[in-house]
């Protein structure tokens, strides 16, 4: 590789120590990795700052009842969301990855299928909703202004452009830009003491902000074959995706059919204090979701390079990931009662055995992100929707039989019995080989192996 083809080294890695630097020196990978997710880390750090502040603000303002009927229309289009992007991000990043001349045919079908996708998922969800609770009901309208989502979030697709071409601050700065305004409006809405179905319409605001910052970004870092529907490619990317999106339904059925259950059960305003301090217990899981979109394209060229290569490069992942779970886990246990207080006040003082409690949950959703990308470079799509059905029948069974007796704290830890059997024991008959990699990641046998040689 001569001098002009060699990759430009980011800014950043002049700042490191010079053990660091020189241990990353030469490492193009490597070094692409951590830029990619550097950026993606900062987008999900400044959201999450935003978020818990200004989310915190909402809670209060609206109190636990509003905020509970907010939070389960939310709840409610989160099954729909899952079908709308059809389960094809991990699969339209790997394919313009492995094949770059395809880019403009996969990217179209893309764009195409999802933009249809999320205009039937809107008009669905409009049309449950209004059977379920009435076409009166303020839940409908809720329902309607959110779902607008839907529609809009089919531009992400050039988000996908951009994590297969390692160049994930364009996306970044466009949807921070749109976080930002559509923050700030809520704000505006709580000074002027707007009503409930405001904070709504800034849902689909905010999706439809961040579809126009990546439409510009696109323009100024386009691909280089034009965007094109293809009939096959459609097939191709339907028959793989399904699986994924049926996981996804499954997924976010396990995760949310708990808020479901609660407004029935147990109202509104116990739903409102769940529904807030859940954002704070899911901190864990943004640091391994986010290194999986970069990691994707590490593991599949691993993968080409042999099994050895392919093995070692998933137990360091896995190995790390838990890592961050742990980490996760401990400091929100330790600091949950002070969180919730200090951001929400009296009324959602539940909430911080809640946070405690649910926070276990990181751990084990780590682990089962580390799978995703063994799933992904296997090409077995259809083996998470087995693991998420099984998830999903642990969180209905036992959260009938916890609500009544044991309330919130009860759901909470259904919540973590849940993502334990989806994410790890449904391994034992799945996926043998990689229950061995999660069992020693958590008790981090291989950390303490490596220090036995150490000092052998």
């Amino acid at each position: 590789m001569n001098a002009a083809q060699t990759p430009k080294s980011p800014i950043w890695l002049s700042l490191l120590p010079r053990f660091i630097g020189r241990h990353l020196e030469g490492r193009h990978g490597i070094v692409s990795i951590i830029n990619n997710s550097g950026w993606l880390l900062l987008d999900k750090a400044l959201r999450l700052l935003l978020g818990l502040l200004v989310g915190a603000w909402v809670a209060r303002y609206l109190g636990p009842a509003q905020y509970g009927e907010l939070a389960y229309a939310l709840a409610y289009i989160a099954f729909f969301q899952a079908v709308a992007t059809l389960g094809l991000d991990g699969i339209v990043v790997r394919d313009i990855s492995n094949t770059p001349d395809s880019a403009g045919a996969v990217l179209g079908t893309a764009l195409s299928l999802r933009l249809i996708s999320g205009v039937v998922c809107w008009l669905s969800a409009v049309l449950g909703m209004a059977i379920i609770n009435g076409i009166d009901s303020r839940s409908v309208i809720l329902t309607a202004l959110a779902g607008g989502a839907l529609i809009f979030q089919a531009a992400d697709t050039v988000d996908l452009w951009f994590q297969s071409q390692s160049q994930v601050h364009r996306t970044v700065l466009a949807k921070l830009a749109a976080y930002l305004i559509s923050n700030g409006a809520k704000v505006v809405l709580i000074l002027v003491g707007a009503p409930l179905i405001s904070f709504a319409a800034v849902m689909a605001f905010d999706a439809l902000a961040a579809a126009l910052g990546l439409m510009i970004s696109y323009k100024l870092y386009p691909c280089k074959n034009r965007w094109k529907k293809i009939g096959v490619t459609s097939k191709a990317l339907l028959r793989e995706g399904w699986p994924f999106m049926l996981s996804g339904i499954s997924v976010i059925a396990y995760m949310r059919i708990d808020q479901i259950m609660i407004k029935e059960m147990l109202g509104e305003s116990a739903l409102g204090v769940y529904a807030a301090v859940l954002p704070i217990a899911t901190l864990g899981q943004i640091v391994p979701m986010t290194l999986a979109t970069s990691l994707a394209p590490f593991v599949a060229k691993k993968k080409a390079e042999g099994e050895e290569a392919y093995w070692q490069a998933l137990e360091k992942i896995f190995q790390g990931f838990a890592l961050i779970g742990w980490l996760a886990c401990i400091a929100i246990v330790i600091f949950s009662s002070l969180v919730v207080d200090l951001l929400f006040g009296d009324k959602y003082k539940l909430g911080a055995t809640v946070l405690a409690v649910y926070s276990v949950t990181s751990l084990f959703i780590s682990l089962g992100v580390a799978q995703w990308l063994w799933s992904l470079s296997e090409r077995k799509s259809g083996f998470f929707l087995y693991k998420t059905l099984a998830g999903v029948v642990v969180c209905v069974v036992g959260n009938f039989w916890v609500i009544n007796r044991f309330g919130l704290v009860g759901v909470a830890w259904v919540a973590v019995l849940s993502q334990f059997v989806s994410t790890v024991a449904t391994n034992l008959f799945l996926a043998p080989k990689v229950i061995k990699l999660q069992i020693s990641s958590i008790f981090f046998f291989g950390y303490i192996s490596a220090l036995v040689r150490k000092f052998k």
